[in-house]
């Protein structure tokens, strides 16, 4: 009995010495929320995806690419055919171009790590807008229609922008309503209407105007034919020139136009959104004036004689415009045949057209700065040129001669002057 309650007392000892090394064995673990709160985040990386996805509702690979646009289904369509035979290294001589190869990695021309590729997948630790693009070139050539992405926010975000202009399907980032939007206005940009005609104004200057010499930075730019463009506003925004990712950005804007669709590019017109008075939206009737040009200095990419990209200064003309709704110009157009008609005086003009009062006050200084002419008819003839002047800068939408403090006291005098005569 006593050997039996040993034992039990034994067994009591040994089940509380197993209950405690249970106890230490398992006190290790509580850490592991902690290890799971220190993720690092995967690698920026394009690969791609190892089979084909196919829809929740059931739907084949052949009746979701009947939804993808056109001009998406059109790449993709190029890609197919070229994946029979393409290398799974093969990589198009324009990205070549752009990078310095040392095996399976690529450097940027000044040594700097630019991606590596590992066949299958493309990894970079760069967010690099126009890398990205080279690595969706890649994938294109290589007959990838689906793609995975992975790593940072940016780096997906972009990634997917790219692939999805590319006609590429794209797993591992999740878009915003505003970013899908935008895909799908740059795609449809690419489309043109079966019956109309889409024509690109170049940032230089219209293309037909005659040959002019070639300018000179900071000095007087030659005056080109006026131009306007009236038309049903249809978009503006910035992107690389012409929409494409290989040239610099600029800034657009689209015009429905009674010969067809028009998109006119131009630094300038940026700024000529933004200060317009009459901020048209989104289907207004508008009008895009070119109101003058600029000599300038660009720099250009060009290549050297060893072919390495560089750049170099280029001379030439940057547009300046302004664009406001039609009746802006109605109002204008009227504004300017006052100050044309020299019967009207000043005190009538300014009582239709209170905005004129800076115009005959500029009028009245080149009054009496042709007071110093001798001959009568060359003092008629530099007011009847100052007043032609200024009201073909009125009719073109340029900004009112303004009103200064000074101004407006001699302004005042003049008045006082009148009435006492």
């Amino acid at each position: 009995m006593a050997a039996e309650v040993e034992s039990t007392a034994t067994r009591g000892r040994d089940d509380s010495a197993f209950s405690e090394g249970a106890k230490t064995s398992r006190e290790p673990r509580k850490p592991a929320p902690a290890r799971q709160a220190v993720r690092e985040t995967p690698p920026n990386a394009i690969q791609a995806s190892r089979r084909r996805r196919k829809d929740r509702t059931g739907a084949t690979p052949e009746a979701a690419a009947a939804e993808t646009p056109p001009a998406a289904a059109s790449t993709a369509k190029s890609a197919n055919l070229r994946r029979a035979d393409s290398d799974p290294w093969t990589v198009p001589q324009s990205v070549r171009d752009r990078f310095v190869q040392e095996g399976h990695r690529f450097y940027f021309p000044d040594g700097a790590p630019a991606f590596k590729d590992l066949g299958r997948k493309l990894t970079t630790a760069s967010e690099n807008t126009q890398l990205v693009h080279s690595l969706i070139e890649i994938a294109q050539s290589r007959g990838w229609t689906e793609v995975t992405v992975t790593g940072t926010d940016r780096f997906r975000q972009e990634a997917w922008r790219q692939a999805r202009l590319a006609g590429l399907s794209v797993r591992g980032y999740r878009p915003g309503e505003e970013e899908r939007a935008q895909v799908i206005r740059a795609l449809g940009r690419n489309l043109p209407q079966p019956t109309e005609r889409v024509d690109s104004v170049s940032v230089e200057g219209v293309s037909a105007a005659p040959a002019a010499a070639p300018p000179t930075p900071g000095g007087p730019a030659p005056t080109p034919p006026a131009e306007r463009i009236a038309g049903r506003l249809l978009d503006f925004g910035k992107d690389s020139y012409r929409h494409d990712p290989d040239q610099q950005p600029s800034y657009f804007v689209r015009l429905q136009t009674r010969e067809g669709v028009r998109e006119i590019w131009g630094k300038d017109i940026e700024r000529a959104v933004a200060k317009s008075l009459t901020q048209p939206k989104f289907g207004d009737e508008v009008i895009l004036q070119r109101t003058g040009r600029d000599a300038v200095t660009v720099r250009r990419q060009a290549r050297d004689e060893s072919g390495q990209p560089t750049e170099r200064p280029v001379d030439t003309f940057r547009n300046r415009w302004v664009i406001e709704k039609q009746e802006f110009f109605e109002q204008r157009a009227g504004a300017a045949q006052v100050v044309r008609n020299a019967a009207i005086d000043a005190r009538q003009a300014t009582r239709q057209h209170p905005e004129l009062a800076g115009t005959y006050l500029a009028l009245k200084a080149a009054e009496l700065a042709s007071e110093a002419l001798r001959d009568p008819q060359d003092r008629r003839r530099f007011v009847a040129q100052v007043r032609g002047a200024l009201a073909e800068d009125i009719e073109r939408g340029e900004p009112l001669q303004p009103v200064r403090l000074r101004q407006r006291a001699e302004r005042k005098l003049v008045e006082e002057r009148e009435r006492v005569r």
